[in-house]
């Protein structure tokens, strides 16, 4: 009886393991820092999101182009600020 219940459990763990999986059922998140600019400036590029990060973090990286920017984000504005001399009408 010990023999025939050790069988069946191990087979039955083998059909709970080894049951048919592809990559494509399983959905992987990949967390991006962006995620947030994303939400608030929702029609800018990739591009644009990294630099609007990059702006509001010291230290990192950004383009000094009013462009490089989602329109309206606060490196937007001080990019278009140094561009025009300093006046913005």
């Amino acid at each position: 009886m010990k023999r025939a219940l050790a069988t069946l459990l191990s087979l039955g763990m083998i059909v709970v393991f080894a049951g048919p999986t592809d990559a494509a059922s399983k959905k992987r998140y990949y967390y991006s820092s962006n995620d947030g600019y994303a939400q608030r400036y929702p029609g800018a590029t990739p591009r644009q999101l990294r630099n609007a990060w990059a702006y509001d973090h010291a230290g990192h990286y950004f383009e000094t182009d009013s462009n490089a920017f989602p329109v309206g984000s606060r490196g937007w504005w001080e990019m278009k600020r140094l561009e025009q001399g300093g006046r913005i009408r």
